[in-house]
């Protein structure tokens, strides 16, 4: 096994770049402060998860399916250790505009740096029992082209990028009901 990482500023500047318009739900903490590093933290579509560790991807699947438009979410391998079940509903739903990554850094960031003390667990191993398409990449350009084919493929893929640990100086708005209004009205959908 090796131990290359990839950047998660860059991987996360790549989804920005590789599609400007989709709704990227974040997970509290860490993902959400690279996200808030990296764009503009007043843009609309960012839809900062904040106090709700374990259900980013839960989030990201109901928002995709309300919607044609593409939604990206950026969760912690903590935050999906605690919702493994998840992968079986989005695979059961299997929503062509969603994208999941999971940003594998080993350990819970926002609380403090403890070991995951999940180092043996296959994240894309049960993404892919659970029925969903999935890869593992460690380098910043690999993240860059899977996630590119993860949104040109007409199911759910699920990207497990390995990362280091950061702490960003940054914090998105700590505003939980303005953010979930202007994530919603933002976007297009049938049923929000």
């Amino acid at each position: 096994m090796t131990d290359a990482r990839a950047d998660q500023y860059a991987c996360t500047e790549s989804v920005l770049d590789i599609t400007p318009d989709a709704a990227v739900v974040s997970n509290l903490g860490v993902a959400s402060y690279v996200l808030a590093s990296v764009s503009d933290s007043e843009r609309a579509r960012n839809f900062y998860q904040w106090g709700s560790m374990g259900v980013t991807t839960a989030v990201g699947l109901g928002l995709a399916i309300s919607t044609d438009e593409p939604v990206t979410v950026l969760d912690g391998d903590g935050s999906l250790l605690m919702s493994l079940g998840t992968l079986t509903t989005v695979a059961r739903y299997d929503p062509d505009n969603l994208t999941v990554v999971v940003w594998a850094n080993d350990v819970y960031g926002t609380t403090g740096g403890q070991s995951l003390q999940a180092s043996q667990t296959d994240f894309a191993g049960i993404a892919e029992n659970s029925g969903l398409d999935a890869v593992t990449v460690r380098n910043t350009e690999a993240f860059a082209d899977a996630y590119r084919d993860a949104t040109e493929s007409a199911s759910v893929t699920v990207i497990v990028c390995h990362v280091d640990p950061v702490d960003p100086d940054a914090r998105p708005p700590f505003d939980f009901p303005y953010i979930a209004r202007r994530a919603r009205d933002s976007l297009s959908t049938d049923t929000m």
